[in-house]
């Protein structure tokens, strides 16, 4: 048999994956109500309440981590309902933080304090409807069980309402407390940062040795210190308590140079013996490790 007249090419016409089958897959999904979260074994009095953070749409298209997270999480709920548990799994939105924010004013052009609040929150609204829904159909196309139809955002008036009124029962309880900590601060979006929104960068700077003489004027300890005007702030000075060479210092009142207020030597693991002069002056407010170890 002669195949001279046929066409040949290297080129695969078909795919193994398809959008198309993939919507039609979710509409099977819908028609068939997967989505309802009702099993037949479940208990009546045995119940299984999946109350996970709302997952936030921080960006178009949902991460891999998130939709990762999300997918262990729906493993625990169907082996819950396969063991006869009513598995409470629902479906909640946040719709607050910074990130919301900072996309609102680069969508409309704006700056949030340069524009009347009422106003700012309805552009916040609409961009978030926008976001949403989409987020809301990537949840739904990863096959999650969980239960859309209670779904409930985090900005909505019932459950601004929910959080309020808990705070106020939470107040009148006197579990509510004022507190004086250092914050970060944005001088951009004109807030506090939470810690784990702060991004730090390595940079060279200068170790400064400064004496700090004990009692008897004779003896002194050098501390190096990359924030020598923070001296003032100085509330004790620590030393690692492995360290042989101050061995015979802890405990000791040393004065702070300049100043003259007295203050202790005082033993705690965080002083790096291989760092500078191992000892580390401890202020009021300077870094983290200050903070809580003056707390």
């Amino acid at each position: 048999m002669s195949i001279t007249n046929q066409k040949l090419s290297s080129k695969i016409t078909e795919k193994i994956w398809s959008s198309d089958i993939e919507r039609k897959i979710i509409g099977e999904w819908k028609a068939n109500n997967v989505y309802d979260n009702v099993e037949t074994n479940q208990s009546k009095d045995k119940y299984f309440v999946i109350d996970t953070p709302p997952p936030y749409p921080s960006g178009r298209p949902w991460h891999i981590g998130a939709a990762a997270h999300y997918s262990q999480i729906d493993m625990i709920s169907r082996v819950a309902r396969l063991k006869g548990f009513k598995v409470i799994f629902p479906i909640g939105v946040d719709r607050n933080g910074i990130p919301v924010e900072i996309h609102t004013e680069k969508k409309y052009k704006i700056r949030m304090r340069n524009t009347e609040r009422k106003e700012f929150l309805k552009l916040c609204k609409l961009t978030l409807d926008d976001t949403e829904s989409e987020f809301i159909e990537i949840l739904q196309s990863l096959g999650l069980s969980a239960d859309f139809k209670q779904k409930y955002q985090t900005d909505s008036p019932g459950f601004r309402a929910f959080t309020q009124s808990t705070f106020i029962e939470m107040w009148n309880k006197g579990l509510v407390y004022l507190g004086n900590r250092p914050n970060n601060y944005c001088i951009d979006c004109g807030t506090t940062i939470a810690d784990a929104e702060i991004i730090y960068d390595d940079i060279e700077t200068k170790l400064v040795y400064i004496k700090f003489f004990l009692e008897n004027n004779n003896e002194f300890i050098v501390i190096a210190t990359t924030r020598p005007e923070l001296l003032f702030a100085c509330q004790a000075v620590i030393v690692n308590p492995d360290d042989e060479r101050y061995k015979e210092m802890q405990g000791k009142t040393l004065r702070i140079p300049i100043f003259n207020r007295e203050l202790k030597i005082r033993s705690h693991h965080s002083a790096n013996k291989d760092f500078g002069s191992g000892a580390v002056m401890i202020c009021s407010y300077g870094d983290l490790n200050d903070f809580q170890l003056f707390r």
